[in-house]
């Protein structure tokens, strides 16, 4: 992601911490091939967010 495309959304952020903040602390998450469904429920709550934020932003997403 450039500095023009980085997120502006307070919820996209939010989500992104949330995110990271569970990663952390979760052996499942840090663990390659464990799968947590948590951490993946996090995960695609961010990408959302942050999908919608780019809809809505005045810049390219090219």
């Amino acid at each position: 992601m450039t500095a023009v495309e980085q997120i502006k959304d307070p919820f996209a952020n939010e989500a992104w911490r949330a995110a990271i903040n569970h990663a952390a602390g979760c052996m499942a998450c840090r663990t390659p091939g464990a799968g947590c469904e948590t951490g993946e429920r996090l995960l695609h709550a961010y990408e959302e967010a942050a999908r919608l934020a780019r809809s809505c932003s005045p810049w390219p997403t090219n």
